[in-house]
């Protein structure tokens, strides 16, 4: 990982991909893509990803703890610019309490060595929850370099 930092509600982080940001925008997009790299044995697995690939169009994915418990996170795409960037809200249903719906915007930058990827997730209503979401970004992020880099 190359850089993280927090600023009041909104966690950014920043990471070099060693592959093509197409190949890194299409891991992120595509389902069954989406549910080959997201999760791990060890914390939890998405299993099932439904997308509607376009401005306004909705997106869910549900999965599972190492516990069994189920999980279900959704929202809807605010920008879609293939390859470039993909935006969209963010609500999740584990926490307890309900969290106020927040706002990721993945951006994808060409280098000479691959892509340059910034994850912006703003729209938090307390420091735990960003601060959480921060360290899951980090596991994903890793997920998902992992995944596009063997091939």
């Amino acid at each position: 990982m190359n850089d993280t930092m927090q600023i009041n509600d909104t966690v950014v982080c920043e990471i070099d991909i060693a592959a093509p940001r197409e190949r890194v925008f299409e891991a992120w997009t595509d389902p069954q893509q989406f549910v080959t790299w997201w999760g791990d044995d060890s914390t939890y697995r998405c299993t099932k990803m439904v997308s509607d690939l376009r401005v306004g169009g909705s997106w869910r994915t549900e999965g599972s703890g190492t516990d069994g418990k189920h999980f279900s996170v959704w929202g809807r795409y605010t920008r879609v610019d293939r390859p470039s960037a993909l935006g969209f809200t963010w609500n999740h249903d584990w926490g307890g309490a309900e969290h106020p719906e927040t706002r990721v915007l993945i951006e994808l930058t060409a280098t000479s060595s691959g892509t340059h990827l910034t994850l912006t997730h703003s729209g938090f209503a307390s420091a735990p929850e960003r601060d959480s979401h921060n360290q899951g970004w980090q596991r994903v992020l890793g997920w998902l370099t992992s995944y596009v880099q063997k091939g």
